[in-house]
């Protein structure tokens, strides 16, 4: 689990960034959570916790799948976040809808009481194991589901890392993988090569370690359209990349900012847009019926 300095950098860099997070034009987010919810088959009438839950991008289309006469229960650490998607809960007219200020990496709920657990680019957040899977594992009734999406890991067929732009992943990774004085994010972007989310195979081995059955996991690229390299920088400043940012000297970031933007809007197509493949893995697993 995660430290107190890392639980309290989490929560400033998410209450910082709720008002704007999603919120850019920039269509991530969103999506993603939309298929989540297909590849995680939740019916109707389901009692779902939705952990990370931000403004909304899971929590709605769960909303939709389990229909009025289920559940879904928002949690998040931020409480801007739990504010934003509590009014446009309300404002959804979705009464079976509730949000709760609450650590994600420590649910308080009894053993048993969900029948779906599920994170949208969340729980990867502070996971580095099956340690940190099992809490949800134990809010499962028995073949209960937990389903999750992450930014791929996985190599890139020219070994790098595929969240981010192949032509400026030089200028970028650095950044987020080296840890600098004081780091305390609890996150396994520092360990970038060797963490429960390279490969399929060790996916499936954490979520088997966790005590979850019946493990698929898929990774699947979204298409990110954006009108300029400006447009992406002031993208990743409106969510959790944001981190890597507000740890720059004025200066730094500023240049590091304007050769980004300048390397991808040499990506342009002849249509005007940039469009950049984002791969990202979805995994489901199961706890056991017995």
């Amino acid at each position: 689990m995660g430290n107190s300095e890392s639980t309290a950098e989490m929560h400033q860099v998410f209450n910082t960034a709720a008002a704007v997070y999603d919120q850019s034009g920039v269509e991530f987010f969103g999506p993603i959570g939309r298929r989540l919810v297909e590849f995680s088959r939740i019916g109707s009438g389901q009692s779902v916790l939705d952990v990370g839950c931000g403004r909304g991008a899971v929590l709605f289309p769960v909303a939709e799948a389990v229909g009025p006469s289920g559940e879904v229960i928002g949690i998040d650490l931020s409480e801007e976040m739990v504010k934003y998607a509590g009014r446009d809960a309300r404002e959804r007219g979705l009464g079976h809808v509730t949000t709760r200020v609450m650590n994600g990496q420590q649910p308080d709920y009894p053993r048993a009481r969900f029948d779906a657990v599920i994170g949208g680019f969340s729980v990867f957040i502070w996971t580095h194991g099956s340690a940190e899977l099992k809490p949800y594992r134990e809010l499962l009734r028995p073949g209960g589901l937990f389903a999750t999406s992450a930014p791929s890991f996985f190599p890139t067929a020219t070994g790098k890392w595929g969240f981010l732009p192949e032509d400026v992943h030089d200028l970028l990774l650095p950044h987020m993988t080296q840890p600098k004085e004081g780091d305390a994010y609890d996150c396994p972007f520092t360990n970038i090569h060797n963490n429960w989310l390279v490969t399929e195979e060790a996916v499936t081995d954490t979520l088997a370690n966790a005590g979850f059955v019946d493990a698929e996991v898929v990774e699947e690229d979204l298409l990110i359209t954006v009108e300029s390299g400006d447009q992406w920088v002031r993208w990743t400043r409106t969510h959790g990349m944001r981190r890597l940012w507000d740890r720059l000297a004025e200066q730094e970031a500023e240049e590091l900012a304007a050769e980004v933007a300048r390397r991808l809007d040499a990506l342009r197509g002849a249509d005007g847009i940039i469009t950049l493949p984002t791969p990202i893995v979805y995994m489901r697993a199961r706890a056991r019926r017995d």
